[in-house]
C-alpha cells in the first residue's frame, strides 16, 4: 500500500453528505461522476446517486431555453414561460432531492457507514441554463435548492483548449457557458471549482474525495456530537448572524442603519462565516463580496406590513439557521420580536432606531411597556448615544449595555470648503413626520433664507405623496431631488453650505456625521440622542420651535464666517468618529459574549 493511501482523508463516520458535480455540457461531469461513485465506494461510503437536471417541459421544448451549445439567441429570461419551466423544473429537482434522501437515511441507518448523495448536475446547472435576472423569483428559487447542498463541485470545461489557429468564434460557445457558469457560482454557496481537464479520470475522482472528505470533516467540527472523545482539533471559525430588516440594496428605506449593519458584517466576516438575514421580495440565499444573505420573502406585503411580518417570522428563521452569536437590529413598531426565547445561542440587541419612540410619535401607540419587558430577554444591548443607554440601563439593570457610536468615511478637507455652498441640505429618508419634513417646510418659509432648500432622500409612496403636498403648500426656493446615490450625494455634501435635521426622533442622525466629515455645520432640535453633537460644530434650538428654528436658518444662511467657524470645529470632530474604530468595538463585543458563552457550557465551571 503506498504512503498516499495510508494518508488517504477519511468521512465522517456516520455523516451524510450531499454533493453536486455541476459545470458546461463539455466538462466531463458524467465521467467525473462514474469514477466519484467508485472511489467513494472502495473508501467505505455508501453512495446514492440521482440525476438532477430536467423537466418534462425540457423533453417537450428542449431548445426553449437552450440547454446546449448556443448556437442561436437566447430566449428572453423572465418572460412566463420561462418562469413556469422554471418552477415545474425546480420542483422535479427537488423531488429526485428528497427521494435520494429518504433512499440515503435508510442505507446510513442500516450501514453506520458514511453516506453520500452525489447528484449529477443540480441547481448551479439550472442557473445557468435559465440564466434569470439576478433579483428574480427563479433566481430566488433556485438560489434556495443550491442552499440545500454541502458542496458543488464547477468543473471547467474543455472549450477553450482547442488549437491556436482554430477560429475563435469556434470557441466563443464554450467560452460562454463557462463565463455564465462562473457568475452563477460567485453569488451561490459553497462552490468549489475543480479542473478536471489535465488529469486522469482516477485522479480528478480523488481529488474530488479530499475536497468532499475536508468538507465532510468542516461540518463535523462545526457540529460536534455529544460525548465525543476526539482529540483537540483547529477551532473552526465561528457562525454569525445578523438580522437586520433593510441593507443597502433595499429600495423602500435605504436608512443609515443598513450603512452600520453593512461595515459591521464586512469587519466580522474577517473573523467569522457572516450570514445577514434581511427582508426582501423573493426568498433564498446569496453569496456577495464574502457575505452571506437569507433572504426572508415578507416585502410584497407592503413596507409597514413586511415589517410586521418579518418580526413574526424571525423566530422560526432563528431556529433554523445556523449560528453561534446572533446580532439583532431591532425593527419598527415593537423593536423586537423576542428573539432571545427562539434562538439557540446568545442575542445581542442592536437598538439602532429608538423603535417605540418613533411608533409613538407617528401613530400615537403607546408601546413603550411592551419594549421594556421585551428588552429584559436580553443580556445585551448595543446603544448608540448616551441618553438611550441610561434609559436601557434604567429598564434592564442585567443587561450588559455597550455603547459603540457610528462612524464615516474620512475625507480631506481645505480651509476654504468650511460651510462654504450655495443650498442648505435636508439629507435623508422621506418620513413627514419622523423626520419633522413638516416643521422644516414650515420654518424655511418663514426664514426667508437666500439660499435654496434641497431635498434628497426617497421613502415608501404614501411618504412621497405627503411631502409633494407639503411642497404645493410651501413658498420659497425648495429643491425636491429625490434618491440620490453615493456620488451625487457627495457633490450634495460638497456643494451644500450647512445641513439641517428637522427630526422628531433620532437615534443618532448618521447623515449629520456624514456632513461633519465634509465641513459643514448641522441645525438640529436638541433631542437628548444628540447630545453627542455638543460643540462640534452643531446648533441645537429648543424641540420643535419652529420660530427658533426659522431665526437660525435665516443666520446660518446669511453669515458665511459663522458657517466656516462651525464648519472646521465639525470637521475636526468627526476625524473621531471612524467605521473601523465602530466595527472594532462591534467585533470585541461578539468575541466577549462567545467567550462567556462558551465559558457557560463548560463543564469545570464553578469547581
Amino acid at each position: 500500500m503506498t504512503g498516499s493511501q495510508h494518508s488517504a482523508p477519511r468521512l465522517p463516520t456516520p455523516g451524510r453528505l450531499l454533493v453536486a458535480v455541476s459545470g458546461p455540457d463539455d466538462s466531463g461531469k458524467t465521467t467525473l461522476v462514474d469514477q466519484v461513485v467508485a472511489t467513494l465506494r472502495q473508501r467505505g461510503c455508501t453512495v446514492t446517486r440521482t440525476y438532477c437536471y430536467g423537466c418534462v417541459m425540457c423533453r417537450r421544448f428542449p431548445g426553449r431555453p437552450r440547454s446546449g451549445r448556443p448556437t442561436g439567441p437566447s430566449s428572453q429570461p423572465g418572460t412566463w414561460f420561462d418562469a413556469v419551466h422554471a418552477g415545474i423544473d425546480a420542483s422535479e429537482t427537488a423531488l429526485r432531492l428528497a427521494a435520494a434522501r429518504v433512499r440515503a437515511t435508510v442505507r446510513r441507518l442500516a450501514l453506520r457507514r458514511p453516506c453520500v448523495i452525489l447528484t449529477d448536475r443540480g441547481p448551479l446547472d439550472s442557473l445557468a441554463k435559465f440564466d434569470p435576472p439576478a433579483d428574480s423569483r427563479t433566481a430566488a428559487l433556485f438560489r434556495r435548492l443550491a442552499g440545500a447542498y454541502d458542496m458543488t463541485l464547477l468543473l471547467q470545461s474543455h472549450a477553450g483548449e482547442e488549437p491556436a489557429g482554430e477560429a475563435a468564434d469556434g470557441r466563443e460557445p464554450g467560452r460562454h457557458w463557462q463565463e455564465r457558469y462562473r457568475r452563477w457560482a460567485r453569488s451561490s454557496a459553497d462552490v468549489v471549482g475543480l479542473d478536471a481537464r489535465a488529469t486522469t479520470p482516477a485522479l480528478a475522482a480523488d481529488a474530488a474525495f479530499r475536497l468532499m472528505a475536508a468538507r465532510g470533516n468542516a461540518l463535523r467540527e462545526r457540529r460536534p456530537r455529544a460525548g465525543s472523545s476526539d482529540g483537540p482539533v483547529t477551532p473552526p471559525r465561528g457562525r454569525v448572524v445578523l438580522s437586520a430588516f433593510d441593507t443597502v440594496q433595499s429600495t423602500d428605506y435605504r436608512g443609515g442603519g443598513s450603512v452600520v449593519i453593512d461595515h459591521v458584517a464586512r469587519r466580522l466576516a474577517q473573523e467569522f462565516d457572516v450570514t445577514v438575514v434581511t427582508a426582501a421580495r423573493h426568498g433564498g440565499t446569496q453569496v456577495r463580496d464574502g457575505l452571506r444573505y437569507r433572504f426572508v420573502p415578507v416585502c410584497r406585503a407592503g413596507p409597514r406590513a413586511a415589517q410586521l411580518l418579518f418580526q413574526a417570522v424571525l423566530p422560526l428563521v432563528a431556529r433554523r439557521v445556523p449560528h453561534d452569536v446572533w446580532l439583532e437590529n431591532f425593527t419598527p413598531p415593537f423593536t423586537t420580536g423576542l428573539l432571545p426565547l427562539f434562538a439557540r445561542k446568545p442575542v445581542i440587541g442592536m437598538n439602532q432606531c429608538r423603535c417605540s419612540d418613533a411608533t409613538w410619535r407617528k401613530y400615537h401607540i403607546p408601546v413603550f411597556p411592551i419594549e421594556h419587558r421585551a428588552l429584559r430577554r436580553y443580556r445585551d444591548l448595543v446603544v448608540l448615544n448616551q441618553a438611550d443607554a441610561a434609559d436601557v440601563r434604567r429598564h434592564t439593570p442585567k443587561a450588559a449595555v455597550h455603547l459603540i457610536e457610528n462612524g464615516v468615511d474620512q475625507r480631506h478637507v481645505e480651509e476654504d470648503e468650511f460651510g462654504a455652498g450655495g443650498s442648505i441640505l435636508f439629507l435623508g429618508r422621506i418620513d413627514v413626520k419622523l423626520k419633522g419634513l413638516d416643521l422644516l417646510l414650515e420654518a424655511y418659509a418663514a426664514a426667508a433664507a437666500p439660499l435654496p432648500l434641497c431635498i434628497a432622500g426617497h421613502g415608501t409612496a404614501a411618504e412621497e405623496r405627503r411631502v409633494e403636498a407639503l411642497l404645493a403648500r410651501t413658498g420659497g426656493d425648495v429643491r425636491r431631488l429625490g434618491f440620490v446615490a453615493s456620488e451625487r450625494k457627495e457633490q450634495l455634501l460638497r456643494e451644500s453650505a450647512f445641513m439641517v435635521m428637522p427630526s422628531r426622533s433620532e437615534a443618532f442622525g448618521l447623515v449629520a456625521l456624514e456632513s461633519m466629515a465634509h465641513g459643514k455645520p448641522v441645525l438640529h432640535f436638541d433631542l437628548p440622542s444628540l447630545d453627542w453633537m455638543e460643540g462640534k460644530g452643531n446648533i441645537g434650538v429648543p424641540c420643535f420651535d419652529v420660530d427658533r428654528m426659522a431665526e437660525e436658518i435665516g443666520r446660518l444662511a446669511a453669515d458665511a464666517d459663522l458657517r466656516r467657524a462651525l464648519g472646521r470645529q465639525a470637521y475636526l470632530a468627526a476625524r473621531h468618529y471612524t467605521w473601523e474604530a465602530m466595527a472594532d468595538r462591534y467585533l470585541t463585543t461578539v468575541r466577549d459574549v462567545l467567550e462567556s458563552s462558551a465559558a457557560a457550557r463548560s463543564p469545570h465551571r464553578g469547581r
